[in-house]
This record gives structure tokens, C-alpha cells and sequence, in this order.
């Protein structure tokens, strides 16, 4: 598999869309057809549920993924070494 399917793969999952098979597996003659499994169940805990109601919350994730398909999103590497070392202290 190559990594530009990997991308194309994850973007698709980012912006709601089902995967597809990579051409590779899906030229392979004599190759099994892939088992389709139901969707899995989610229940959001009622903390999520109200981050999800939170319009300004949803405008910025909305941006951030339209930022990350065009390939524009850029943070610097010291505020996630910050992020980071912040959790680790508690």
C-alpha cells in the first residue's frame, strides 16, 4: 500500500466519507471481496454532547479540518512540546 492511499484513506475519514479500497487490492484477480461489518454503536457521554452543541467549539474544528485537506495546517513543534509536558504535570 502506498502512502498517498494511507492519505487519501484518513482524509476520506475526516471528512465523513467511507474509505475506498486501494487500487492495488482491488486490481489483485482472485482476491476475496472485502466482509462489510454494520457500523459500531456510539454513545457520547453527556460532556460530549454538550461540546457538540457548542457552535463556536464546532466553527473552529470545521476550520482546522478544512486546513488539514488543503495541507495548510501548521502548529509549531514548542506548543505541542508545551501541550504535552502540561498533561504529563497534571
Amino acid at each position: 500500500m502506498k502512502i498517498d492511499d494511507r492519505v487519501s484513506n484518513y482524509m476520506a475519514l475526516l471528512n465523513g466519507e467511507a474509505a475506498t479500497p486501494t487500487a492495488q487490492a482491488a486490481a489483485a484477480p482472485g482476491s476475496p471481496a472485502p466482509v462489510e461489518t454494520p457500523p459500531a454503536e456510539v454513545t457520547l457521554s453527556p460532556t460530549a454532547l454538550q461540546l457538540a452543541d457548542d457552535e463556536a467549539r464546532r466553527e473552529r474544528v470545521d476550520a482546522i479540518r478544512q486546513q488539514l485537506a488543503e495541507g495548510s495546517y501548521n502548529i509549531s513543534g514548542k506548543d505541542v512540546a508545551n501541550k504535552i509536558l502540561n498533561v504529563l504535570k497534571g
